[in-house]
């Protein structure tokens, strides 16, 4: 009895998946997935300086808080904006009602201007004329600026890779085997471990406000998952 060509083709297509099947587990079976990661790192002075002030109000008229809130916030921009390099923004802005257990209820204003700027002389004394003109500290400290996160993330990125082969192939040969491929690869953004801001509470008229900026740590971190394989004879 004589096979078809359909009946031929099929059973050489079932030979072949059955062979490729096999092949493809062979394959697995003589592969180990290796799973690695590497952090690369670099201290870096911290460039910018955020400072956070607000104007605090309260009172039993909420719109005569608002008032004072809006004319005091108003002067403050209209002094911080003829300070040269000083980038100004405000923040939140919000009036409420506090209801204390024991005396009259009471409402509280306030709203925050953030100063930002690399000439960390010039925003320190517009801080403290600020705070000449009653505005509270909120906040005060160092960060990196995107500038320099950007400009060590292509290095880091580089001595990452470089670490991660060189361990990877140290792995391998501890093992008595060999690096076939990378089989995938993950490279995270650079990134630091959180901006230094000490928070204050009130403070009093006085003198313009010192801050030292410190260093801050830069790492990118890469994971892969390589293949090794048995050397070649």
């Amino acid at each position: 009895m004589r096979a078809t060509g359909a009946g031929f083709l099929l059973g050489i297509g079932f030979i072949l998946g059955v062979t490729g099947s096999a092949f493809a587990q062979a394959t697995d079976q003589q592969t180990t997935v290796l799973h690695l990661s590497q952090t690369a790192e670099r201290s870096v002075l911290r460039d910018v300086l955020r400072i956070e002030l607000r104007v605090d109000e309260t009172g039993t008229d909420p719109l005569a808080i608002q008032s004072v809130i809006n004319r005091r916030m108003a002067a403050a921009l209209d002094r911080a904006h003829q300070v040269q390099g000083v980038r100004v923004e405000t923040g939140a802005y919000g009036v409420g009602e506090e209801r204390p257990q024991s005396g009259p209820s009471r409402w509280r204003g306030t709203q925050s201007v953030i100063m930002t700027s690399k000439a960390a002389d010039a925003a320190l004394k517009l801080a403290g004329v600020l705070q000449s003109d009653g505005l509270l500290m909120s906040s005060i400290g160092y960060e990196v600026s995107p500038e320099t996160l950007r400009g060590a993330e292509e290095d880091l990125t580089a001595e990452g890779l470089a670490a991660l082969d060189r361990r990877a192939g140290s792995v391998a040969d501890r093992m008595h085997l060999a690096l076939l491929r990378y089989r995938d690869l993950r490279v995270g953004n650079a990134e630091t471990g959180g901006r230094s801001a000490p928070r204050f509470a009130a403070m009093a008229a006085m003198a313009a406000p010192v801050a030292e900026p410190g260093e801050a740590t830069i790492r990118v971190t890469i994971e892969a998952e390589l293949l090794l394989a048995a050397p070649r004879p």
